[in-house]
């Protein structure tokens, strides 16, 4: 029995010695107060720095200053840029610095800045920013939320920052399409403290991405510049009230060399294939109109492509000039041929049919239909004269005689004009087309800011 009990009793003694030893690798944190007093500071890996008093729904405002709340932002990724829905998605760290005055850096800590446990994420005020063309967010769990605290011990600054997935609203302007340059806007304001209490700012150099290692379909990214607004909103119908925001300004611009293999060169191509249809014999009918239809059906088509693509919209773009000229080019290749049969058979045949003189006089007889019944019909004898003896009839016969003759011998003279008008015509459009759109769109309008 003794024995047991000198057993249990060492067990109980080696059970304290670890806890000592344990409590004096891992020190129990010390409250807010004790980090800011000097003779109750120790240093820790980690500090408690909230008061007991602290009240996470207040913000840390003092009479009659606004609170002054600095944004960076870091862009990780755009990973779409949807046309038809008109938005855009980014994923991106956003980083806010503002000063609490409620909370006290830890006097022993020598380092410039210390990190914020986890756990009080949900403990300390964060300003409640909100994105105005927001259409979906998103945080980051993996395997815990990707946000983090900092404070500063100069400036005594809490710095948050997060990772965040945004869809954000963009008002694309088709009009140079696909030459075109896109702005878009993501403007972030405070929901509940307007321009009295909150003034909203970038810091210098907040904007900060790589542009060589973004890989964007279709688009490329210039530039994102920072920009600070302000405007008045109606309060409740009664008065004016100022709000501070910022946006940061996104300008892609189109890579061009996928719908100039897509849908230039095959059009230019179509193009000058119909014009092969000028050296076709005239009196070969199902190969110029099958040439011709045909190509005015593969323009159509590819117009009707590229068109599923983009959303609808009441302004003519650069890509309709472009396929309605193509079109109308081949439409009237087709027009051509149609004269210039008609001008070369129809004709000639007339011409084969010349006019004979009518000798036997003409009779007409004019009825007075109110009078009729109640005299007899006036009747009028009209004789057409010789041919050769009026100058209608003379120059009736040259008509037909200049006509034989044009139609027989020179048939083919609209086919020999079209050769070197349509070419011409197709060249002096492309050097207006190109001198215009060719050098890209220059200046764009941020919408929605």
């Amino acid at each position: 029995m003794k024995c047991l009990l000198l057993l249990l009793l060492l067990q109980r003694c080696i059970h304290l010695t670890l806890c000592q030893a344990e409590d004096a690798y891992s020190p129990r944190l010390l409250t807010a107060e004790e980090n800011a007093n000097e003779s109750t500071c120790v240093e820790q890996p980690t500090y408690n720095v909230l008061p007991a008093d602290y009240d996470k729904l207040m913000p840390p405002l003092l009479k009659g200053v606004p609170l002054n709340i600095y944004f960076t932002l870091w862009i990780i990724s755009i990973t779409e840029i949807n046309e038809l829905r008109q938005d855009f998605t980014v994923d991106l760290y956003l980083r806010m610095y503002w000063v609490d005055f409620r909370i006290k850096y830890p006097v022993c800590e020598k380092r410039p800045f210390i990190v914020l446990n986890h756990a009080q994420l949900d403990k300390i005020w964060i300003p409640d920013i909100f994105f105005k063309q927001e259409k979906r967010s998103s945080r980051h769990f993996v395997n815990r939320r990707n946000a983090g605290l900092k404070l500063t011990k100069s400036t005594n600054e809490v710095f948050f920052s997060e990772r965040i997935t945004l869809t954000t609203y963009c008002a694309y302007d088709f009009r140079f399409f696909p030459l075109d340059r896109q702005a878009c806007v993501m403007a972030f304001e405070s929901y509940s403290l307007d321009g009295r209490y909150a003034n909203l700012s970038f810091k210098p150099l907040a904007i900060h991405f790589d542009k060589f290692k973004f890989k964007i379909p279709q688009y490329e990214l210039n530039y994102v510049s920072p920009y600070s607004c302000y405007y008045d909103y109606m309060y409740e119908g009664s008065y004016f009230l100022n709000q501070s925001c910022i946006q940061a300004n996104f300008v892609f611009d189109r890579q061009f060399s996928y719908y100039f293999v897509q849908m230039y060169l095959p059009s230019i191509l179509i193009v000058l294939v119909s014009f092969l249809s000028f050296w076709i014999p005239v009196d070969n009918v199902p190969g110029r109109v099958s040439l011709g239809v045909t190509s005015l059906l593969t323009l159509a088509t590819q117009f009707t492509t590229i068109q599923r693509s983009l959303p609808p919209v009441s302004y003519v773009k650069a890509m309709d000039i472009w396929m309605f000229f193509c079109i109308v080019t081949v439409f009237l290749a087709m027009v051509e041929f149609t004269l210039a049969y008609n001008f070369r058979f129809t004709l000639a045949q007339d011409g084969d049919r010349k006019p004979k003189p009518v000798k036997e006089p003409v009779t007409v007889l004019g009825i007075n239909s109110i009078a009729a019944g109640l005299r007899q019909p006036r009747v009028v004898v009209l004789t057409q004269p010789e041919e050769g003896k009026t100058p209608f009839a003379v120059l009736k016969l040259s008509v037909y005689w200049v006509a034989e003759r044009f139609a027989k011998k020179k048939g083919n003279f609209i086919d020999n004009f079209s050769k070197l008008l349509f070419p011409i015509a197709f060249l002096v459009f492309n050097l207006a087309y190109w001198n215009h759109y060719g050098k890209g769109q220059k200046e764009v309008t941020f919408w929605g800011g």
